[in-house]
């Protein structure tokens, strides 16, 4: 996940232990009932960076997990959406396949995490979303461009799906919505973090539906 600011609400809420996975960065590592939590940093490059070091240490499955913004009326402030897959609007990916490779996810991974994140009442839905790498510049030409095809805006899941495809890793991604440019209330367009109670709802959801995905599938 991209921002530091969930860290502490996850130690807090599933008492972490933190450990080193690679002396050479200050990546920030916990350990969670048998789970590898792993604060990445926002970005592409910063998620491809944290898959390889995943990669490198035995690492076979991931689920990105992280907030977005809605470009879908559908999409309300704290819904959850299992990504099937991302349009590839950053750079980081082209290094690692060329364009025309898809950036999609594992479907059976995805679909269960779209089954957990149901499961918790939470509103959730399935789709795809667009990762940019101008994180201040989602404008129309994404949300009106891609208007009934990507139903979040974010800054990852293309990097991590082509990366993770590359190195031979299970990948699947949830997120929660934290903002939506297309919804009436000022309140709702507007990123508003953990202290919205929308957002906060989401977001605990969310790490529930994840949680129980990787402990349940552990040793297939």
């Amino acid at each position: 996940f991209g921002r530091r600011s969930y860290l502490e609400a996850l130690v807090t809420a599933y008492e972490g232990e933190s450990v080193t996975l690679d002396e050479t960065t200050d990546r920030i590592v916990l350990q969670l009932g048998g789970l590898t939590l792993v604060y990445s940093g926002m970005g592409g490059p910063a998620a491809a960076n944290a898959l390889e070091l995943i990669r490198a240490n035995g690492g076979r499955r991931v689920v990105v997990f992280g907030a977005c913004g809605g470009i879908d009326p559908k999409v309300a402030v704290g819904d959850l959406i299992a990504v099937s897959g991302a349009v590839r609007g950053e750079g980081t990916s082209r290094y690692y396949a060329p364009m025309e490779y898809p950036a999609a996810f594992d479907p059976v991974l995805t679909t269960r995490l779209f089954d957990a994140a149901d499961r918790t009442g939470t509103g959730a839905h399935l789709g795809v979303v667009y990762t940019t790498d101008a994180g201040y510049r989602q404008g129309p030409e994404i949300y009106k461009t891609y208007e009934g095809l990507a139903i979040g805006v974010e800054s990852e899941c293309a990097a991590a799906a082509v990366v993770g495809a590359r190195l031979g890793l299970e990948m699947g991604a949830l997120l929660f919505c934290s903002d939506n440019v297309t919804l009436p209330k000022t309140d709702d367009q507007l990123y508003g973090g953990l202290r919205d109670p929308a957002t906060r709802r989401g977001f605990e959801s969310g790490a529930a539906a994840v949680f129980e995905v990787l402990s349940s599938h552990r040793d297939t």
